[in-house]
């Protein structure tokens, strides 16, 4: 099984916890995202409650990602798999101000 590399960007609440703008994955070709999820929830403890389900493998609905920009996946696309050069953008929908 071949590896990809996928970037994760982090915005708002994700890159205050994370204390980082990006972290680049290796992850399997059949990976998706709730894998995705799950790695960084384990690089990123802090993100769990806050921004990733205390599950580990699900976002808190208020957060999604955007694909390289174009897509945003919605909670009910977990099953998408990145591939290798993609960038997956966690932004979160709430906001203060």
């Amino acid at each position: 099984m071949s590896k990809n590399q996928v970037l994760v960007e982090f915005t708002g609440i994700s890159r205050v916890l994370t204390g980082k703008t990006e972290y680049m994955l290796s992850i399997t070709d059949d990976a998706d995202v709730k894998d995705v999820v799950r790695l960084i929830s384990r690089k990123f403890p802090a993100l769990v409650g806050e921004v990733i389900e205390t599950d580990g493998e699900t976002l808190i609905p208020t957060n999604l990602f955007s694909v390289n920009g174009r897509q945003i996946l919605n909670e009910g696309q977990v099953q998408y798999k990145p591939i290798d050069g993609d960038r997956l953008i966690l932004l979160s929908l709430l906001a203060g101000g």
